[in-house]
């Protein structure tokens, strides 16, 4: 897959909702949904953000009953796996013994969190 382009903070909120409800959506659900949250979004400018996620390759709509519905093309651990590797790449090339040892700040990392890294890479041998 081609490398997509960066999702917005605001973009982002409007990715949750779709990944969240895991339904086809219109620009008023998702404003609902927004809303319980806490979040006060026109419908203009959901519009505008679904209009660019779309743009970017991100989600797809479809017309159903005079009104358009949204869904993702992409789930968001797809999302995270892409952007975890981007993060390693570009400031680490790549290395994740260099991303390891910049999170840990160059300290011994605890006992548990050795095991929890020997248990995930043990899920490879298999």
């Amino acid at each position: 897959m081609e490398e997509q382009k960066k999702i917005s903070q605001a973009e982002m909120k409007v990715m949750e909702k779709l990944w969240e409800r895991r339904e086809l959506l219109t620009i008023s659900d998702i404003v609902a949904a927004l809303q319980e949250d806490g979040e006060e979004w026109s419908h203009q400018a959901i519009a505008s953000f679904l209009k660019r996620l779309e743009d970017k390759g991100y989600l797809s709509s479809t017309k159903k009953s005079y009104k358009r519905s949204y869904f993702p093309l992409i789930s968001r651990e797809e999302y995270n796996r892409q952007e975890a590797e981007k993060f390693v790449n570009q400031k680490f090339g790549g290395s994740l013994k260099k991303f390891l040892a910049a999170f840990s700040g160059n300290k011994s990392l605890s006992k548990d969190k050795i095991n929890e890294l020997k248990e995930w890479l043990n899920e490879f041998d298999d």
